[in-house]
């Protein structure tokens, strides 16, 4: 089969622009499908003491900002947010400039979507916050508005429980059609029907065990029977501690999870701590060693 691999960089601790950008080009050289990072504030203080930052000084690059500058300096790789929290987020806004970025790139955009997770973020901004139940509620309502932004061809009106638009006019639309594809991050069954329903794929969390990821599969294959659009299933990864160190631990890892119903692999650096360089090196070796068995060129 042929599989698609991807990588998900910080955009926090040693991590600054330029870093990122160097790891993201080497990433799009070597034929790397997806270059993934995070949408957040902030992270909770762990993140920085795994990774060599600073948790006292919580740094974090804003996500989308971020992409529109490292797409003109990429080719082919695909872009995106693992994930944007969408109850974070006025749609509209969020609309327009993921389209941007999807322009910008010439159409390369992967558009990861969620809940929220993280509470202490939210409540520091002063951004609205609920329970669970409630945050997938506004999440999908919002989902619905920056899809019919998106696609349709008069002015927009929506008059959902949490938001509200009249009228709207969106151009320009997304370079892809009918729209970006829509990537939700997760794996409770909330999740899987509403990717089911309006999505291209899953991304669970990192380092998700294998017993819990063949139980999303079966659980993905139900919700989506009878439906003609592929849909995708992308775990991933951190490095070293969940793919492990050597080629062979590489492929090892990558066949349970194959053979479990993956078709994307992501390589994840952001809750370890990997220099830029390092995570470039790495990703070269990973590409000679990998790359062959799972793909024709």
């Amino acid at each position: 089969m042929h599989l698609k691999f991807g990588v998900h960089l910080p955009t926090h601790g040693e991590y600054s622009y330029k870093e990122v950008l160097k790891v993201s080009m080497a990433a799009d050289e070597l034929g790397f499908n997806t270059l993934w990072i995070g949408d957040h504030f902030y992270l909770p203080g762990d993140f920085y003491e795994k990774t060599g930052g600073d948790p006292n000084k919580p740094n974090k690059l804003d996500a989308w900002t971020l992409l529109s500058a490292i797409a003109p300096q990429t080719k082919r790789i695909r872009l995106g947010a693992r994930v944007s929290p969408l109850p974070f987020y006025k749609p509209g806004r969020l609309a327009k400039i993921v389209a941007t970025v999807d322009i910008i790139s010439g159409g390369r955009v992967n558009f990861g979507v969620g809940a929220g997770w993280f509470r202490d973020e939210a409540i520091s901004y002063g951004v609205w916050w609920s329970k669970r139940r409630e945050r997938i509620s506004r999440m999908i309502e919002a989902l619905e508005i920056i899809l019919k932004l998106w696609t349709e061809e008069n002015k927009v009106t929506y008059k959902g429980r949490y938001y509200t638009v009249t009228e709207a006019p969106f151009w320009p639309k997304p370079l892809q059609k009918p729209h970006p594809p829509v990537w939700f991050g997760g794996s409770s069954n909330e999740i899987v029907n509403a990717a089911a329903k309006y999505g291209d794929g899953i991304l669970p969390l990192s380092d998700f065990p294998l017993e819990k990821f063949r139980d999303l599969a079966g659980r993905v294959a139900k919700a989506i029977k009878g439906r003609e659009r592929k849909f995708s299933l992308a775990p991933s990864f951190t490095y070293p501690n969940g793919l492990g160190e050597k080629p062979s631990e590489w492929l090892s890892r990558i066949e349970e999870y194959v053979e479990a119903g993956a078709d994307a692999i992501i390589i994840d650096f952001s809750m370890t701590h990997v220099p830029p360089d390092k995570a470039v090196s790495m990703l070269r070796e990973f590409s000679k060693a990998v790359f062959p068995k799972y793909r024709s060129f």
